[in-house]
C-alpha cells in the first residue's frame, strides 16, 4: 500500500492559498491513526447535487514493485493540472458534457476530471497503466455502482463518437488499460466499445520527463491514432511547468503530427505554472 502522505509534494496535499480555483473545492485526505493517508475526497463546486467523491489513494502490494516507481506514485495523486483542466472542460465543453458526450482520460491516474465529468452529465472511459487498474476499478464501484461498465460487460449501440447500452443505464463511465500505442488505442476502442472514436479526450499532467522519461513521444502518438480515427475529436493537454518538463517537444512534436489541425494554447498562468493546450484534427 502507499504510505505517502501527500505533504511534501505539488498535488492536492499542499494547496496554494493564493490558488482561488483550488480553494472551491472541498477538498479532504483522509489518514490513519498513523497520519498516513489512504484516501482522498472531494466535492465538485458546480455538482448541483453536491456528491462527494471518495477515492482510496492505496495501491494492492504487487503494485508497489519496484517501490514508489514515479508513474505508480503519480497515479495516487490529484495534480492542480487535473483540476484545472477539469475546469477548463466544463467552462468550454459543459453544454455537450451534459447531454452525454464521451471523453476519454489519458493517464488517468485517480481518475478524478474523468469521474467529475461523468457525474455533470458526460459518458467517461478511463485509461492508464494496466498496474493501477484494481485501484481505479475499485474506486468506480464505489463511487458509481449503478453506472460502471464492466470490462466484457456486453455490447453497446453506437451513436456518433459515444456508446450507449443496449440494456441498462446509458450513461455510463469505465476504466481501460492502455498501452500508448497506435495499436493500443485501436484495442482500447474496441474493448470501450468506441470503435468510432470518443468527442474529447483529457490528459493532465502526463508530461514531465524527470519523471516520465520521453514517454510524451508515445502520447504523442496515442492524440494523432485518435484523431485519426475521430477527425472532430478535442483533445485538451494541461500541464504544469518544472524545469526540464519537455513540454515544448511535446507541443512541437504534437503540430508536426500528420493528423493534427492545430495546436493552440487557451490558457497560460505564470504565476500557478499552468498551461493548457487544444489540439484539434484535420477536418
Amino acid at each position: 500500500m502507499s504510505d505517502h502522505c501527500g505533504d511534501d509534494d505539488d498535488s492536492l496535499g499542499s494547496v496554494d492559498s493564493n490558488d482561488t480555483t483550488m480553494r472551491t473545492i472541498q477538498f479532504q485526505s483522509l489518514r490513519d491513526d498513523n497520519k498516513l493517508e489512504q484516501g482522498i475526497s472531494l466535492v465538485w463546486p458546480t455538482d448541483p447535487e453536491s456528491r462527494t467523491l471518495a477515492l482510496s489513494t492505496l495501491l494492492e502490494p504487487d503494485d508497489l514493485a519496484p517501490l514508489f516507481a514515479g508513474a505508480q506514485w503519480a497515479g495516487t495523486r490529484v495534480w492542480h493540472a487535473a483540476i484545472h483542466g477539469m475546469f477548463y472542460m466544463e467552462k468550454e465543453y459543459g453544454t455537450e458534457m451534459a447531454t452525454g458526450a464521451s471523453l476519454l482520460e489519458l493517464g488517468c491516474g485517480l481518475g478524478v476530471p474523468g469521474m467529475i465529468w461523468h457525474m455533470l452529465g458526460g459518458n467517461t472511459v478511463l485509461s492508464d497503466q494496466e498496474s493501477i487498474m484494481s485501484q481505479l476499478h475499485a474506486n468506480l464501484r464505489t463511487n458509481f455502482p449503478d453506472t460502471t461498465k464492466t470490462m466484457g460487460g456486453g455490447e453497446g449501440v453506437k451513436e456518433g463518437g459515444a456508446t450507449k447500452t443496449a440494456k441498462g443505464p446509458s450513461h455510463t463511465i469505465s476504466a481501460h488499460p492502455l498501452s500508448w500505442s497506435r495499436d493500443g488505442v485501436h484495442k482500447l476502442s474496441n474493448d470501450s466499445g468506441y470503435t468510432n472514436g470518443f468527442d474529447y479526450v483529457l490528459n493532465c499532467d502526463c508530461v514531465y520527463e524527470p519523471l516520465y522519461g520521453k514517454s510524451w513521444e508515445l502520447l504523442v502518438e496515442v492524440i494523432d491514432e485518435l484523431l485519426k480515427i475521430n477527425p472532430k475529436c478535442v483533445v485538451v493537454s494541461s500541464v504544469e511547468r518544472r524545469r526540464a518538463d519537455g513540454i515544448d517537444g511535446f507541443v512541437q512534436r504534437m503540430k508536426s503530427c500528420e493528423h493534427v489541425g492545430s495546436v493552440v494554447q487557451v490558457l497560460r498562468d505564470d504565476k500557478l505554472q499552468l498551461e493548457i493546450y487544444v489540439t484539434t484534427g484535420k477536418q
